[in-house]
């Protein structure tokens, strides 16, 4: 009897007042699995998993069979060229289990073409090129896309979340992949920016979209805490529930969200601490990357079933196809040079208690200091030797760029780090000019601006033939992952993204190409 009421104030002590309405759910803590991956870990970007299939991103994607214990993954499995077979890429999966790539110019301002890759479950038949099937979207109005993913309207559509540069005034648009016809829709929040460049960036940039198959889908803000649940007719959406509402900040705030989903349910993970296990209130530009350990599940009415604590701290959760296991992932991040996996059982949930929140917090935390040192988290800058790090920076116009567009071509990267009001760096532009002219088939250049946003617009200082990016805020996180200590410094980065070298002042910058020029050529067309 004693045990029986034990249990019973047991059960009513490990439910929590957490839902939508008068919803009781219960929450749970599971210990992970750790998938083992062959080949070494890499520090790799998104990762989708499609079927029994993760593919994940560096520079290309590479993909291979998901289980409970292992990743085996073949390399290259999509590879981006320069001729635009495979550009910019952007995956999914339809309702036939079939694998679609979304592949933009390296521009990011024109659509290529949607590929269709019969039975993503299948490596060989991703490796089969015989079996692809290609759709031209090159006529398809110039737009913006920044979303991580695309899903499935109808059997020839697609919604993006995206813009059209001719009508800016929406976050979201359908393509009709078969007929090249674009439609936005009429979804455009008032919160907030209130420019429209700005807003697009806000909603749109690493947002992620799902569905289901009875016509909803998910919205999930790459920024903010923000996620809803919406339906659409025709261009009109309508949104059913506001699973976490938008609120204002006044700086990018400490909190992200990650989800996955199936046809019955939505995992959103709640990220709210750092590398370490630490809460935070705020971002730091610093430490910017940001984990979690609590997911909450929704149905697709938007009312909450569960809580689950996970022991391990991650960036993104995915589903399996069964909807048994949900795994937790790393996935980009300068702090984390190798990436984890860690799957955890869901198929009885009900068998795994939480148990005492105390508990709980020192495993998740000792589990963090353990991955500190096995897989060699830390903040630190990239130094010579190391992958270079990607950023978003802006042109005159505000049209977005990478830093590492330029990869995969063939030709050597110059980041070239200056200001308006810096002598060395004005006084070094004509020979910058030389160089660039004499060996643009084989270097790109990109200066990037140390100056206000209102000051470097007024007038480029001098006519050059070469990028001249601005990242909006002073280049602070630039400046700081590339350790510049002063201007002019340049950076040449090879084709596959290695840095190769450092210099500060252009003389140090001169000697560096002698390591790739001969030095007689280099000497001329350096003749300071």
């Amino acid at each position: 009897m004693k045990e029986t009421c034990f249990a019973v104030l047991m059960s009513i002590l490990l439910c929590s007042y957490l839902g939508h309405g008068d919803t009781v759910v219960s929450e749970h803590f599971l210990r992970g699995q750790e998938v083992m991956i062959d080949s070494g870990n890499r520090n790799m970007g998104p990762k989708h998993l499609f079927g029994d299939v993760l593919y994940a991103w560096d520079m290309n994607y590479h993909g291979g069979k998901l289980t409970k214990n292992e990743w085996r993954r073949v390399e290259h499995l999509l590879v981006a060229d320069e001729h635009n077979e495979l550009g910019l890429m952007v995956l999914s999966r339809d309702r036939n289990g079939d694998l679609f790539v979304l592949n933009r110019f390296w521009t990011g301002e024109k659509l290529h073409s949607l590929i269709k890759i019969p039975h993503a479950d299948s490596i060989a038949a991703v490796m089969d090129k015989s079996k692809w099937e290609s759709f031209d979207l090159k006529q398809v109005p110039e737009n913006i896309t920044m979303g991580n993913n695309f899903v499935f309207t109808s059997d020839s559509s697609i919604l993006v979340a995206g813009m059209l540069k001719e009508a800016t005034n929406h976050a979201l648009f359908e393509i009709n992949y078969r007929n090249q016809r674009i439609s936005p829709l009429d979804y455009w929040p008032d919160a907030g920016p209130t420019d429209n460049w700005n807003k697009h960036l806000y909603y749109d940039k690493n947002c992620v979209l799902l569905g289901n198959d009875k016509g909803k889908f998910l919205y999930q803000n790459g920024w903010v805490p923000m996620a809803f649940i919406f339906s659409i007719d025709g261009i009109h959406t309508d949104i059913l529930n506001e699973l976490y509402p938008y609120t204002p900040t006044p700086t990018p705030p400490g909190k992200r969200l990650a989800c996955c989903a199936n046809n019955d349910r939505i995992y959103v993970l709640f990220r709210d601490s750092n590398y370490k296990g630490a809460k935070i209130d705020k971002y730091d530009e610093n430490d910017p990357w940001i984990y979690g350990n609590k997911i909450e599940v929704f149905d697709w009415d938007g009312v909450k079933q569960q809580v689950i604590h996970i022991d391990n701290y991650g960036q993104n959760v995915m589903l399996s196809e069964d909807g048994k296991t949900l795994y937790l992932v790393s996935d980009y991040s300068e702090n984390i040079p190798n990436t984890f996996i860690y799957s955890y059982d869901i198929s009885s949930l009900e068998d795994n208690q939480m148990i005492d929140s105390v508990e709980m917090y020192r495993i998740s935390r000792a589990n963090a200091e353990k991955n500190l040192a096995r897989y060699g988290w830390k903040v630190r800058s990239v130094k010579e030797g190391d992958r270079m790090v990607d950023f978003v920076l802006y042109d005159y116009d505000d049209k977005p760029h990478h830093l590492n567009e330029f990869l995969g071509r063939g030709k050597y990267t110059v980041l070239d780090f200056s200001a308006i009001g810096c002598g060395p760096c004005q006084k070094a532009r004509p020979y910058l000019e030389k160089f660039y002219k004499r060996y643009k088939d084989r270097f790109e250049m990109i200066t990037i601006s140390y100056d206000q946003l209102s000051e470097w617009k007024k007038k480029p200082v001098g006519e050059v033939s070469w990028h001249e990016w601005n990242d909006h805020n002073l280049a602070r996180d630039i400046i700081k992952k590339y350790d510049v200590k002063g201007f002019p410094t340049f950076i040449i980065i090879d084709s596959n993204g290695k840095i190769l070298s450092k210099s500060l002042t252009l003389k140090n910058f001169s000697e560096a190409l002698k390591r790739i020029l001969p030095a007689g050529e280099v000497d001329k067309v350096m003749d300071f």
